[in-house]
């Protein structure tokens, strides 16, 4: 019998004795490469062994026929072994038992074929199949429709698979896999293929869509943001699944550290019926948004400002940027563009701080005076006098409760501290100008009196307020009151930066004696000396994870605020860092050369975003732009990088990963 045609290269034909228990194969094997032992005969016979067979492995090519005798017993059993021996010059033999059948290395390896040649593959006649409830019972079915195309040898070879299946059902189930993996080996692709149509359905089980829901939600609730995006995209019922799964996108968001409010407000709401959770489609912002980030991709934009003069203070939002520097003007520019819109002028000196809450805009300069400016009419609408030298610091606190009034506190060179009132620009009898009048100012509040020397740093919280001197203290006040809780004494030079931690009720305080003191705020005590800058601490930044300090050193260290164990110092300015700030994904900073990005997880720097400039004197950051104020050429600029540009529209679709 000539068998079909077979993707690998064998061409065989079989005669079967039926007084026997032995078919006899001629296997043409037209370009095969063997490995495996070959035993001489002196005598040629394959019935008998000698003393002087000789042992040897050959690679060779079979230019003749070999004939395979294959032979089992009548009723096969696992301790019955299968033989097959070839008659020709010289004889292969071996035998298959139990433990070669169990051994994968030794009968299966010899006889593995591997095929590059394209050429040796032929093409083959896709067999037709009829479809039947029993192949047994509708046997003679397929006998009758492969009468037409086959000779009588095949159809009585057809007859005997009824008894072959039988024998296969028969012998032991690692046998089995061995005949099953040599008949797979001849089949031809369209056998195979069809085989595979028919296993692979059977195979797969979507136990996902089959639970109810509520488990199949804690199911995919230990899944990362990654992974879930990608299981969303196997079918419809897992999309609906995973992506209507508010509870499971809020937990990615919190634990990759992403804020809940959207970055990018400008983005249309989208509606529900899109069928995507709302936490999806901001994580996918805040997602695309940190890769643009960190693979640099931005728009650019740079405009002058301020001449030649350095920028002290620098604040943004969506809509404006506001800039003061020492030549005693504040511009507001236009944040997607950079055209500058007004400036701002009064102040007989430099700028040295500011800071806005929505359109009211409170300034403060070594003129020893604090100006408040309503910023849509570029109109001074209270002048706040008080002060006997310049004002080095001022920040608005924020009321924790409704019904309190948001305050302004300033901090000067004069050793003094001062408590005003937020004025409303938009009540005209409410102006009050300190220059034109003798009545009280009725926005002041109070003075605060301790210090001995120059306030440099201060930071508040709810009614409590930090400030650091260069009288080498820290002072802990109480804002409704205007008593000092704490004197913090330690430090032994100037203390230049202060922060406070309102969840662990600390502060901590950076000095010109190379330290960094964490303090408790109930008892006074200087818990941790983080030790490791060599000079001036000017810097201290504070996140709920991390620490950062920045030093004149040009050495940016992260520290713990937990243990106060530094985590990682960051070199790489060559000179001191006069800027920077952080978040809990990076760090910005600044110095003469140019201005860098950090991992501050890992402390690697990430990208040189400007470089080749005298200096950077500010940079602040949001979720989607970085605004820097730098110098190049005795001239002043500003740089914008807009990360809120690329894939954005696709991220407002939440297609994050799909």
């Amino acid at each position: 019998m000539q068998n079909q045609e077979s993707s690998l290269p064998f061409h065989s034909s079989s005669l079967v004795d039926s007084n026997s228990n032995i078919i006899q194969l001629t296997v043409q094997e037209d370009i095969v490469d063997h490995h495996y032992s070959k035993e001489h005969n002196n005598n040629g016979s394959s019935s008998s062994s000698s003393s002087s067979s000789i042992t040897e492995s050959t690679y060779f090519y079979n230019e003749k026929s070999p004939i395979y005798k294959l032979s089992y017993p009548s009723s096969p059993s696992p301790s019955s072994p299968l033989s097959m021996v070839a008659s020709g010059d010289s004889t292969q033999s071996f035998s298959i038992d139990n433990s070669t059948a169990n051994s994968n290395t030794s009968f299966l390896k010899k006889r593995s074929v591997t095929h590059d040649n394209p050429h040796l593959f032929t093409s083959h006649k896709k067999p037709r199949i009829l479809k039947a409830t029993a192949a047994e019972d509708n046997f003679p079915l397929v006998i009758q429709a492969a009468h037409d195309e086959t000779s009588d040898e095949a159809l009585d070879a057809l007859q005997q698979i009824p008894s072959m299946i039988s024998m296969f059902d028969s012998i032991p189930a690692h046998l089995k896999s061995y005949v099953l993996f040599q008949l797979l080996k001849r089949s031809s692709m369209d056998t195979l293929q069809f085989i595979n149509s028919v296993i692979v359905p059977v195979l797969k089980h979507d136990i996902l869509s089959t639970l109810p829901l509520e488990i199949s939600r804690q199911i995919v609730s230990y899944l990362d943001a990654f992974s879930l995006s990608r299981a969303s995209c196997v079918c419809k019922k897992w999309r609906t699944i995973i992506d209507t799964d508010d509870e499971a996108w809020k937990r990615q968001l919190v634990k990759d550290g992403y804020s809940l409010v959207n970055p990018l407000s400008f983005l249309p709401a989208m509606a529900n019926a899109a069928g995507y959770s709302d936490y999806k489609r901001l994580y996918a912002i805040h997602h695309t948004l940190r890769q643009n980030w960190r693979k640099g991709r931005a728009e650019e934009t740079s405009f002058r400002g301020h001449e030649k003069f350095v920028v002290t203070c620098l604040q943004f939002d969506d809509d404006k940027i506001v800039s003061g520097a020492d030549d005693a003007h504040i511009n507001i520019y236009s944040t997607a563009t950079g055209k500058k819109r007004m400036t701002l002028e009064g102040h007989e000196g430099g700028v040295w701080a500011l800071q806005y809450v929505d359109n009211t805009l409170v300034t403060g300069s070594t003129d020893r005076r604090v100006r408040v400016w309503d910023m849509e009419t570029g109109k001074c609408t209270h002048i706040f006098n008080g002060h006997t030298s310049t004002v080095r610091c001022l920040l608005i606190t924020k009321p924790l409760r409704e019904y309190e009034q948001p305050m302004i506190i300033t901090g000067s060179r004069d050793s003094t501290l001062r408590v005003w009132q937020l004025p409303d620009p938009k009540d005209e009898k409410g102006y009050y100008y300190s220059d034109t009048t003798h009545k009280p100012n009725p926005y002041f509040v109070r003075a605060l009196v301790g210090h001995g020397q120059s306030v440099r740093a201060i930071a508040a919280h709810g009614d409590t307020l930090i400030s650091g001197s260069y009288d080498h203290t820290v002072r802990v006040w109480d804002i409704k009151t205007g008593r000092t809780v704490h004197i913090l004494e330690g430090h032994t030079n100037r203390v230049y930066s202060v922060v406070i931690d309102p969840e662990r009720n600390r502060c901590m305080s950076g000095s010109m004696d190379s330290s960094v003191r964490i303090w408790d705020l109930e008892t006074g005590d200087c818990l941790k000396k983080l030790e490791g800058h060599t000079v001036l601490v000017g810097l201290l930044g504070l996140s709920k994870n991390y620490l950062v300090s920045a030093a004149a050193d040009s050495v940016l260290r992260i520290w713990s605020p937990d243990t106060g164990v530094c985590q990682h110092a960051l070199a790489g300015h060559a000179n001191s860092i006069t800027c920077f700030q952080h978040d809990n994904d990076k760090i910005i900073s600044g110095s003469e050369g140019g201005l860098k990005m950090w991992d501050i997880k890992t402390g690697q720097f990430i990208r040189d975003l400007i470089t080749d400039v005298d200096g950077v004197w500010r940079v602040v950051f949001d979720g989607r732009r970085c605004i820097a104020a730098i110098q190049r050429k005795n001239e002043t600029s500003f740089k914008i990088f807009d990360f809120g540009v690329h894939r954005l529209n696709e991220a407002n679709n939440s297609h994050l990963i799909c």
